[in-house]
Formats: C-alpha cells, sequence, structure tokens
C-alpha cells in the first residue's frame, strides 16, 4: 500500500471520529421514504444545520485485504469505537474511544480517555494518566480550532473538510433500512477520485488545526503526483450512506473501492479496503468515567519507546525525572528518532523492527 493511501485512509479516520463528536444544534424536518429526492436527502443530512448530534457510540472500522502488496501480508483490520458526550458547543466532548490494529505482524489495543478535565491512555490493557500539562495544551489547541468557525455555525463532516455532495457520482435513494434499532434511508453511488481526494486534503489541514498529538506526522497536503497515483490504482469505488428517516442524521457511511498498482509505478500487488463508520444510540445520554489504577504516563514511554506517542508524553516528561521507574528504553531524542524511523518505515515490517537498533545502540 502506497504513502499516500495510508495518508489519506489516516486523515478520514480521525476526521470522521473527531468530527461526528464535535457536531451540535436541533434536529426536526419531515420524515423521509424510498420516494423523497436523493439530492434533497444528500443536503438535509451534510449541511451542518438543524442537527443534534450531542453523544452516541462511534464504531468504525477499516478493513484492507491485500495481496502481493511489497511490505504487506494477509488481511490488516483497524477500529475505533467507543461513547462519547457533548460538553458543549466548541468543547471538547468526554470520550472513551478503544482502538485496535490487527496485522503486519502486529497486534495493538489502546485507546483515550476524557473526562473533560483529565486525559488516559490504554494500551493493551494497562491504563496511564496524561499529564495535566499536556492534556490542557491538547484540549486549548482542540477548542481554540472550534472557536475559528464562524457564530451560530454547527459543526459538521462538511465543515471539517468531509462533504460526500463533492464526490458522490450517480446518487440513487435506495429505499429504507435498519441500522441498529433505527429506521433509515440508504442512499447509494459511485465515487469521483479525484474530488474525493481534495476533500482528503482538507481533512489533512482540519485534522491538523484540531491541535491532536501525532498529527505532525501527517503530510500538510497530497501533492498533484500522490494524487495522481491514487487515482490511477483505485477501482470500482463505491459508497453506501444511511441517513435517519426522521431527523436525516448520518447514522452510517460504508466507503469500499479496489486497489491495483499501475503499471511502471514501481508497486505490485491489489488491495480491497472497505471503511465502515456507525453511529448508535444518538443522542442517549453516555456515563465516561475516570479509570482507576492509572499509572504515571512516562511509564508507558519508558516500555514503549515512542511507538507514535512520543510527541504525546514530550510535553509532560519534564518535571517527571524524579521518578522510582528506572529502565528508560532511551533518551528523549532516541525517542523521537525511533518515532521517525516508524513513521517512514510505513507499512514495511522489516524496516519498522531495525527502528529498533535506534533504542539499544550507545
Amino acid at each position: 500500500m502506497t504513502r499516500s493511501l495510508q495518508a489519506i485512509l489516516l486523515a478520514l479516520l480521525a476526521t470522521l471520529v473527531l468530527g461526528v463528536a464535535a457536531c451540535g444544534g436541533d434536529g426536526g424536518g419531515d420524515a423521509a421514504s424510498e420516494d423523497t429526492d436523493v439530492d434533497t436527502l444528500l443536503t438535509e443530512t451534510f449541511n451542518g444545520k438543524d442537527k443534534k448530534i450531542e453523544s452516541g457510540k462511534l464504531d468504525v472500522k477499516l478493513n484492507v485485504d491485500a495481496k502481493g502488496a511489497e511490505g504487506v501480508n494477509g488481511p490488516i483490520t483497524m477500529s475505533v469505537s467507543g461513547p462519547f458526550q457533548s460538553q458543549g458547543a466548541k468543547k471538547l466532548p468526554k470520550f472513551d474511544i478503544d482502538f485496535a490494529f490487527e496485522g503486519a505482524g502486529q497486534s495493538i489495543k489502546a485507546g483515550l480517555t476524557s473526562t473533560g478535565t483529565k486525559g488516559f491512555v490504554n494500551f493493551q490493557g494497562n491504563e496511564y494518566v496524561v499529564s495535566d500539562q499536556v492534556f490542557q495544551q491538547f484540549k486549548a489547541g482542540y477548542e481554540q480550532a472550534q472557536s475559528q468557525t464562524k457564530k451560530n455555525e454547527n459543526q459538521s463532516l462538511s465543515s471539517l473538510g468531509l462533504d460526500p455532495r463533492q464526490w458522490l457520482t450517480n446518487p440513487k435513494n435506495a429505499g429504507e433500512a435498519k441500522v441498529g434499532d433505527d429506521d433509515t434511508i440508504k442512499i447509494t453511488g459511485g465515487v469521483d477520485v479525484n474530488k474525493l481526494l481534495d476533500d482528503v486534503n482538507k481533512a489533512l489541514q482540519k485534522t491538523k488545526e484540531l491541535g491532536v498529538q501525532g498529527t505532525n506526522q501527517l503530510p500538510s497536503q497530497l501533492t498533484a503526483e500522490q494524487k495522481k497515483q491514487v487515482t490511477d490504482a483505485v477501482k470500482d469505488p463505491k459508497v453506501e450512506i444511511y441517513t435517519g428517516k426522521e431527523d436525516k442524521i448520518l447514522r452510517r457511511m460504508v466507503i469500499s473501492l479496489g486497489i491495483v498498482a499501475p503499471e511502471g509505478s514501481g508497486s505490485s500487488g491489489s488491495a480491497n479496503i472497505k471503511f465502515d463508520l456507525a453511529i448508535s444510540d444518538l443522542n442517549e445520554d453516555q456515563e465516561v468515567s475516570e479509570p482507576s489504577g492509572a499509572k504515571p504516563f512516562d511509564q508507558l514511554l519508558s516500555q514503549l519507546g515512542g511507538l507514535g506517542l512520543g510527541g504525546l508524553g514530550a510535553g509532560g516528561a519534564s518535571g517527571g525525572s524524579g521518578s522510582s521507574g528506572g529502565g528508560s528504553s532511551g533518551s528523549n531524542a532516541d525517542l523521537e528518532k525511533y518515532s521517525k524511523c516508524v513513521a517512514d518505515a510505513g507499512n514495511d515490517v522489516t524496516k519498522a523492527r531495525k527502528c529498533a537498533e535506534l533504542l539499544t545502540s550507545p
């Protein structure tokens, strides 16, 4: 899988997860049916107005079935799930989000929790409390980004850079369908890949503006060459959108596509990709509590050596040098080098494993 495609998937994932939890407003309107004009359905679903998304449970899945691709062996699955609860307009919501990754010889389970006043990281079943300094930096960055929206403008996927109305082709009202216990209207269509990539560029920028730690490793924009590589590689893209029958609020979106390495690209193999986002228990109160027995975050850093988390812990490491936990895997400089090495390695497992030498070298 190309680095360009990885950036697209990360941007879509981060923007969807953060964007859905940021929406707000008031619901209303007439009920939709299988006879409702599809353009009207799309406009009412993605215009960001007259909506109410204050709480719910996210369930986001990414499945990549790669065959013969360099650096990728077998299927890869990634999931993000858990409850979120609004704390008011333009405020960081409470959330308890679990993350799981399986594939390429790795199995990782992690999570992020925000109670509104404190932040926690879960890794492989252990809880770690983020320093107050780092959490406040994260919270301030998120809320500053939200405050830059126009007064009285509700946040939406569209305002965060992702607007299916711009890249959905030949949309059709496919009739009524169930998402969990909710009655929805299903919309199907194809994808204009060039226009989708324009949205991805917006998503990359917006994701960085949210101030989330670790997003500094995402590119600011996809280049024209990268966009062409992806456009040439993507085959038969399809979209399914499920919007609430009564409220026209997004309940589920599924994007599926094939990837075939173009001739002369220097890459090989193919992959089938399915991205599936769903929201359940919409606007039902969600309880997010502080996990018990959380350890200092620098203990996690000393064990992992910065696997994409070095930046998160750096702000809180100072002042914690008196910790009794010894046996650090390396200096802060070593951790930064290791984190960059892992990012550069992408899905090449062999290169990623060699990065460990940076933590053990004298």
